[in-house]
């Protein structure tokens, strides 16, 4: 059976790197590569472009594993997974400021390791697919009179205002704490590929919605991101 996902090892110590690999394969994975500094990770990942990238922070070389990763982001836009024995503050906040995917801390069982990845591959699905349907950016802060919801930066929901609890139909408990797609649906049936943007939003009482979004990041006061705000734009036709 051909694996599903194909995954990039960046560990300088290669007996765990070793192990890592036969770990994946076990779990149903594709082992894209393995290599020990982030000059190589991100020559490897531009050539074989992996689903994801496993990356141990501390690596051989000039270069670690959070610059690497974040030339891997800005040029291949492909979502990584720290690996690290290191778990102090300082570590943790640069590693953050580079929007992993994931963050692992050694030693880390199977079922964390195959959790971690689903779940950052889903994220950067969802992203992928809902990014292109985004009808433009949100730029003058949020709107007043506009439902909105607030995303984490994993794309979690982490609230909505008024407005967008009346879209719903529900209240922001329903959907505090879920994931995005919880409520926001792309082309759910082959009828509803024909509505603009085939963005459909669910409502409580389990009718859809095509809606349009635009979307704005939230950053803190040092000017890392802290989450999204997507604010929605109804249509009166129900799916």
């Amino acid at each position: 059976m051909t694996p599903r996902h194909q995954i990039l090892i960046v560990e300088d110590e290669m007996v765990i790197s070793m192990e890592l690999a036969q770990t994946l394969k076990r779990l149903g994975y594709g082992i894209a590569g393995q290599v020990t500094r982030g000059e190589d990770a991100i020559q490897k990942t531009g050539m074989v472009r992996p689903d994801l990238v496993l990356m141990d922070i501390m690596l051989q070389g000039e270069m670690d594993g959070i610059e690497a990763a974040d030339r891997i982001h800005d040029l291949y836009d492909i979502p990584v997974v720290f690996l690290t024995a290191h778990s102090d503050e300082a570590t943790l906040q640069r590693a953050i400021a580079v929007q992993p995917s994931g963050y692992l801390i050694k030693p880390f069982r199977d079922r964390e390791l195959y959790s971690t990845i689903e779940l950052s591959l889903h994220k950067h699905d969802l992203r992928r697919r809902l990014m292109p349907h985004l009808s433009q950016p949100l730029e003058s802060g949020v709107p007043e009179d506009s439902p909105c919801l607030f995303l984490t930066p994993d794309w979690m929901i982490s609230g909505g205002n008024t407005k967008a609890c009346e879209l719903l139909g529900m209240s922001a408990d329903s959907f505090i704490r879920t994931r995005l797609d919880s409520i926001i649906s792309l082309n759910p049936t082959p009828q509803q590929v024909t509505m603009p943007d085939g963005i459909f939003l669910k409502k409580g009482d389990g009718t859809r919605i095509p809606v349009l979004l635009r979307l704005g990041t939230i950053t803190g006061a040092d000017g890392t991101l802290s989450g999204y705000v997507v604010a929605l734009t109804g249509r009166d036709t129900p799916a």
